[in-house]
């Protein structure tokens, strides 16, 4: 793990729309935020922070996106308040589904296509959320391509960062 952070820390983005997402952070007052694993879940944190930093003023609202029931290691309500997500200002929680009943919104629900007309800036975490949002416009995704299938259809390398604004 301290090699992958080590090496995302210095390679650039194979796809890389950075200044599209940066803009939309400085200008919008709602953040709605998919996150992607338990793991990752502190320093989606340490990001929610930095962007409320840079824009000089919190979010008006944060609607942080988490699964509603276990699937392997994505990230759940309880991290969420480990990390002190839940103490960010403006927070609310949403939930996807994780297959079984009442856990959340299916990816691919309108309620979930609601969430995202709702807000002017929206970050997906995670090859999952992209492969389950992609057909959504406004949405900037932040994952690596962990897959040939997924590579392929960006036409970047296995392992290649990507911050795909669209």
């Amino acid at each position: 793990m301290d090699v992958t952070i080590r090496e995302g820390l210095h390679k650039k983005p194979a796809i890389d729309d950075f200044n599209l997402l940066f803009n939309k952070i400085l200008s919008s007052e709602k953040l709605l935020y998919f996150a992607d694993n338990a793991g990752e879940i502190v320093f989606d944190k340490i990001f929610i922070e930095e962007m409320i930093s840079v824009k000089e003023r919190p979010f008006e609202r944060i609607s942080f996106v988490i699964k509603g029931g276990p699937i392997i290691n994505d990230a759940m309500l309880a991290d969420a308040r480990e990390t002190g997500i839940d103490k960010l200002p403006g927070v609310i929680f949403h939930k996807l589904g994780n297959g079984e009943e009442r856990t959340g919104a299916d990816r691919r629900s309108n309620k979930v296509k609601e969430w995202i007309r709702e807000h002017k800036l929206v970050i997906s975490k995670g090859q999952a959320n992209f492969e389950g949002l992609s057909e959504n416009e406004g949405i900037c995704f932040m994952f690596m391509a962990k897959c040939p299938v997924i590579a392929g259809e960006l036409k970047v390398k296995e392992l290649d960062s990507v911050i795909k604004c669209q």
